[in-house]
């Protein structure tokens, strides 16, 4: 990333300078280290997503005396603090 801004920043100072197939090298550098997570199929981002919820609602349920489901958002992060201190003060 530093190297690709200091060769825009040369071709400011020099334009006689051509960045443009550096900058393309790195940006496809950089793009290929991403992993777009998959939508599609037995295992997707979405299904994970939904286990985890529902994983989260069976532990913080011991906190509260009413459905997680049914809580505000607020309420079910500080739910979330609430069981990671708890964790913490445990494993002390």
């Amino acid at each position: 990333m530093k190297s690709r801004t200091l060769k825009i920043l040369a071709s400011i100072i020099d334009p006689s300078i051509d960045p443009e197939p550096e900058i393309n090298a790195s940006d496809k550098y950089f793009a290929s280290l991403i992993r777009p997570k998959t939508f599609t199929g037995k295992d997707t981002a979405e299904l994970r997503y939904d286990r985890s919820f529902e994983q989260n609602c069976i532990t913080l349920s011991q906190f509260i005396n009413k459905p997680v489901k049914d809580v505000s958002t607020r309420e079910y992060f500080s739910l979330i603090e609430h069981y990671n201190k708890e964790a913490r003060k445990n494993k002390k």
